[in-house]
């Protein structure tokens, strides 16, 4: 098959998968701004785990309010992401941060952090994934920063 009707047949599956997510309701572009409502306020506890120790635990815990507000917005902020060609396999575990209520309530919303192959972050509510992938060429500065932010520990009162 030739470049150009390769260029065709991608073109064509694009144009469906467009159509597809214009009747869903989905965003419909990586231009699409994003929603201020991925991560919702009320969390007061951010748990981070995974990664590659196996099973995955905990790394790191914030119940700072303000902390926790921060890294919201920076979640919020990432703007949706379409890799442009295929993706190499990922054999990483993803890191996941947690928002919760309260200290053992399940979370009522979690980011899941891909930072191999190509790179993304998945936004779910209650396992049901709420958001196009996310993620951009600040993807691991965002998510470095998000780490360190919740690593730091509570400013002495």
């Amino acid at each position: 098959m030739g470049a150009l009707s390769l260029r065709r047949v991608a073109m064509t599956a694009g144009a469906t998968a467009l159509a597809a997510a214009v009747l869903a309701g989905a965003p419909t572009s990586a231009t699409t701004p994003p929603r201020a409502d991925r991560i919702g306020p009320g969390a007061t506890l951010v748990t981070l785990s995974g990664g590659p120790a196996v099973p995955a635990r905990p790394v790191a815990t914030s119940r700072d309010v303000a902390v926790i507000a921060r890294v919201r917005r920076l979640v919020n902020a990432l703007p949706a992401y379409h890799p442009a060609g295929v993706c190499p396999d990922d054999l990483l575990r993803p890191y996941v941060l947690a928002f919760s209520l309260t200290a053992g309530a399940a979370p009522f919303a979690r980011v899941s952090f891909q930072l191999g192959g190509c790179p993304h972050a998945t936004v779910s509510h209650g396992g049901r994934v709420v958001a196009p992938p996310l993620g951009g060429p600040r993807l691991l500065a965002t998510f470095t920063l998000i780490t360190a932010l919740i690593e730091r520990p509570p400013p002495r009162t």
